[in-house]
């Protein structure tokens, strides 16, 4: 039942962080980044944390946070790590973010703990249908 909850309430977050917004910067001229954030929970059940989940998706649109590409929410039931992904059109967009007041009320959440942050540069290369495009 656990492995269930968490991946309907990933799906259902990640739906929320979809959009069809397309870029208005040129590919090539900014270094598109990765953000890794995990947490642990500390005194909340799955159940609890999905509706968190539910309640803050909406916050993590590209339409609310400059330079969001799409978040994709993250979990690990039976190691109790759980977390999201995070796609931004540059480095200093994934700055802004961690500097921002919706990410100090993120971390200062009693309930979530531990957190990791990680920051990857996004190499400019596709695979499609298998095959690497540049």
């Amino acid at each position: 039942m656990k492995k269930i909850l968490c991946v309907l309430v990933a799906f259902l977050l990640f739906a929320c962080g979809q959009t069809d917004q397309k870029k208005s910067e040129d590919k090539s001229s900014s270094q598109e980044m990765v953000l890794v954030v995990n947490y642990e929970l500390q005194d909340m059940s799955l159940e609890d944390h999905a509706k968190l989940g539910s309640e803050v998706a909406p916050s993590f649109k590209p339409e609310n946070i400059d330079g969001l590409v799409g978040k994709t929410f993250i979990g690990n039931v039976d190691a109790g790590v759980f977390g999201g992904v995070y796609y931004f059109t540059s480095p200093e967009s994934v700055d802004a973010y961690l500097d921002s007041e919706l990410w100090k009320g993120v971390v200062a959440h009693p309930n979530l703990v531990n957190f990791t942050t990680d920051v990857y540069g996004v190499a400019p290369l596709t695979i499609s249908n298998g095959i690497p495009v540049l």
